[in-house]
């Protein structure tokens, strides 16, 4: 590097810091974020939106599979009990990683 690159930071450094701090606007961020354009959904959020989705609709076919074979048995064991709640647990999990951003979304447009 160079140090005529390393005077002219220092100069710019020097300056910046003897500029006013500008006046606190609480509607300036407001302004400026409802001027800014939508995001634009990248191709890895779809791909992470349709493998839960898919995954979703596994676990649920599952989970409703699962229960139904257990529903014919004349006894219902803890083990029973706690696989069911896994199967929600998973279902609960996956559905909640699809709506969040779609939630999150909605809501920074509204601001």
């Amino acid at each position: 590097m160079k140090t005529t690159d390393n005077d002219n930071d220092r100069a710019l450094r020097r300056m910046m810091q003897q500029l006013p701090d500008a006046p606190a606007s609480p509607w300036f961020t407001k302004k400026v974020l409802n001027r800014l354009p939508d995001k634009q959904k990248r191709i890895a959020a779809r791909i992470e939106l349709w493998s839960c989705a898919i995954a979703a609709a596994i676990t649920l076919a599952l989970g409703i599979k699962y229960t139904a074979g257990t529903m014919t048995q004349p006894v219902i064991t803890i083990g029973d009990i706690a696989m069911y709640c896994v199967y929600l647990a998973i279902f609960g999990a996956l559905t909640a990683n699809m709506l969040i951003p779609v939630i999150t979304n909605r809501a920074r447009r509204n601001l």
